[in-house]
């Protein structure tokens, strides 16, 4: 089975469909990748992703990172936000290059659902939205 139609079907046995906005939204996310343990899945696990360069977690292959040129972004609640929402432009910007792919189809998330999700993914990672350590912040007084 190619990537594309497993893919598909792994959104048709979730049950969802790209930006359809349902509580826990990370449910969606949860089809294709993990947030807990650290394993791959079909993507990259997201366990810790606030703060870790884009393409460098153990174990998994990044279509993308072979148009990364110099040092891979970090992912800040902001990117993560314009990768959810389509992530085929988004590549292309983070990379700076045009001819930029990725795996992930673009989910075209918005409002309450990504901000649930963004909740979870900080929840999971112990990070603030610019990817710095939780604790990191409660020293500095905020």
């Amino acid at each position: 089975m190619n990537k594309g139609r497993f893919l598909a079907f792994m959104i048709l046995v979730s049950g969802m469909l790209p930006g359809q906005a349902i509580a826990g939204a990370e449910n969606k996310c949860k089809a294709c990748h993990d947030f807990t343990t650290g394993k791959n899945k079909v993507g990259p696990s997201l366990k810790g992703i606030l703060g870790r360069k884009a393409g460098t977690y153990p174990g998994y292959h990044y279509m993308f990172k072979f148009y990364i040129k110099g040092e891979p972004w970090v992912w800040t609640e902001e990117r993560i936000r314009k990768w959810d929402f389509n992530s085929a432009e988004a590549v292309k910007e983070f990379t700076g290059n045009p001819k930029a792919r990725t795996r992930m189809p673009s989910q075209f998330m918005t409002g309450k659902p990504e901000d649930e999700i963004i909740a979870y993914i900080r929840k999971t990672s112990g990070r603030a939205s610019d990817g710095k350590p939780e604790d990191q912040h409660s020293s500095s007084g905020r």
